[in-house]
């Protein structure tokens, strides 16, 4: 099983009624694809970013900025084939050309393994 999570930073014209709008695009439009397994969105409610202070306090060195994103979606796929097929369908490329590239300044992608023992190879 594969976990996709996005973290997404919102334009500076993204007022609070169109990241909730926002929201409901995400799971109106991603639920339709029948790869997208298990899907969770939302938005960020630390104003005061305390990931950030924490690990400030551990010694570490952060940007800021590059920590702070408004809004995440995440869902599962049964491998990483699902998930490429999942993005070739005519859903996510409407998705994408209507909801992110409208709304979205900076986009970061993570995928990760879920099954433990599981060859990354074969995901």
């Amino acid at each position: 099983m594969v976990h996709h999570i996005t973290l997404l930073k919102l334009k500076s014209t993204i007022t609070p009624e169109m990241v909730e709008d926002i929201m409901v695009e995400i799971r109106i439009r991603l639920l339709k694809i029948p790869e997208v397994l298990n899907l969770r969105c939302g938005k960020n409610i630390d104003s005061t970013n305390n990931s950030f202070d924490l690990k400030l306090r551990q010694g570490k060195r952060v940007d800021a900025t590059s920590s702070s994103y408004d809004m995440f979606f995440s869902m599962d796929y049964e491998n990483m084939h699902k998930l490429h097929i999942a993005h070739d369908n005519a859903i996510w490329i409407k998705f994408k050309q209507q909801t992110l590239d409208a709304h979205v300044d900076l986009l970061t992608t993570f995928h990760f393994e879920m099954e433990p023992g599981k060859d990354v190879r074969y995901s």
